[in-house]
């Protein structure tokens, strides 16, 4: 048997985009290339590893055993390619993370690692579920996430402590109070991030069951969006308290002191079976000793 890793990359391009023609524009060559080393490698295994439907393909069972490891030979790969080519850093990384990690910390994340590194890692921003697939289908090496994902195949580490907390514009009618009961709370609009976002989970399991049936005014998958809608007084929102520790958000918002604190945790995720190259290892060490505190000046 001999595998190629032209064969192995486009297998993991076709996994990751589920059409040939799509597999063959990421990687420049021509949809019949790309057919030729898709049958040879499912030749050489004696196995086909997708399913085939229409234009697309699915991975089966077979796919899904190949993909772990063709992941990481190709990683490999690239890491010898790097140790002997003239720059000696791979620095091909791909990373993930949810909109309130990718707006409100990945920013000051990637200036203090590219001050201790010179270079960054390609970054995708999506709500939960979708950075929990692209996980899944190895299309990015780690994600920074708002809340565990449940895929059992994906590891999660507690990272971060996150406070969501209830804000409204300074000119709504409960900013001055001391205290916001439930009960006030269960009469508001509600401006809220769209079903399958880490906010949104957090909002459906901790803090609506205390109001009985919120009214959902608006859903969003644009976090500026309804801070701006919260802003012109058309309800209140439920945000990480990270956000108010940006410029463009300062004295803008009243946070509305509630009966209880919620608490989250914000979470390392990557896929049990993912090769921890050097790189992503180092990225990951990074992240794991990241401390900085919502407002607190970057050192360095």
């Amino acid at each position: 048997m001999r595998i190629t890793l032209k064969q192995l990359s486009v297998f993991v391009a076709i996994a990751r985009h589920g059409t040939m023609t799509r597999a063959a524009d990421v990687l420049f060559m021509t949809k019949g290339a790309v057919s030729q080393a898709l049958a040879e490698l499912e030749s050489q295994l004696g196995v086909c590893v997708f399913d085939r439907q229409h234009a697309r393909l699915h991975l089966n069972r077979e796919g899904e055993k190949l993909l772990p490891l063709a992941d990481e030979l190709l990683a490999r790969s690239q890491g010898v390619a790097a140790l002997f080519g003239r720059q000696g850093v791979d620095t091909r990384l791909a990373i993930g993370a949810t909109r309130t990690i990718g707006s409100y910390l990945l920013p000051d994340m990637f200036a203090a690692f590219n001050r201790e590194n010179g270079w960054l890692p390609s970054a995708e921003i999506g709500n939960s579920q979708a950075i929990e697939g692209m996980i899944c289908r190895f299309e990015i090496d780690m994600a920074l996430v708002e809340a565990p994902l449940t895929d059992p195949m994906i590891v999660c580490e507690p990272w971060l402590e996150d406070e969501m907390v209830v804000l409204a514009a300074k000119t709504h009618w409960l900013a001055g109070k001391k205290t916001v009961s439930f009960a006030e709370l269960a009469g508001e609009r509600w401006l809220l991030r769209e079903p399958g976002s880490g906010s949104r989970a957090f909002f459906d399991n901790h803090l609506a069951p205390c109001l009985g049936n919120p009214s959902v005014f608006l859903s969003l998958n644009a976090p500026d969006t309804i801070l701006a809608c919260v802003g012109n007084n058309l309800g209140v929102t439920f945000v990480s308290k990270r956000v108010l520790a940006q410029p463009f958000y300062a004295g803008q918002f009243v946070v509305l002191d509630t009966e209880r604190r919620f608490v989250r945790p914000f979470t390392l995720c990557y896929h049990r079976d993912k090769y921890v190259s050097p790189t992503l290892g180092k990225w990951m060490t990074f992240c794991r000793g990241w401390e900085r505190l919502p407002g607190q000046p970057i050192s360095g």
